[in-house]
């Protein structure tokens, strides 16, 4: 009986996990998309909060911030700075990551940057 209750607590894991990765891909190609009206949706459907789960979705080895810059994706990526306290974003040096990797002209940038009081 042991066995079978390991079994099926092991798998019951594994699927919060493989469900956990497919809203993480189906937020990061929102994001890719630039379709702010489908990122909402699926973080309602999910009562999901963007400051909650923030740390924790990556999207090709970056956060959904650094997604949004590398894509353009100014409508899902501004939606995001919004959702999230300046205090999160001041953690982090966008700008200096922008200036670096070549995107020092984003306006996201920019959107981040009056976020936090630059």
């Amino acid at each position: 009986m042991k066995k079978v209750v390991l079994t099926l607590a092991a798998l019951c894991v594994m699927n919060t996990a493989m469900a956990d990765e497919q809203i993480a891909e189906t937020l990061c190609g929102y994001i890719k998309e630039d379709n702010r009206n489908q990122l909402r949706k699926t973080l309602s459907e999910n009562k999901l909060n963007v400051r909650n789960i923030y740390s924790s979705i990556k999207c090709n080895n970056e956060s959904m911030l650094q997604f949004a810059i590398r894509h353009d994706a100014f409508e899902s990526g501004s939606f995001i700075v919004k959702q999230m306290p300046s205090k999160t974003l001041a953690e982090f040096d966008y700008s200096g990551w922008a200036a670096g990797n070549g995107f020092e002209a984003s306006a996201l940038v920019d959107v981040i940057k009056t976020r936090i009081g630059e």
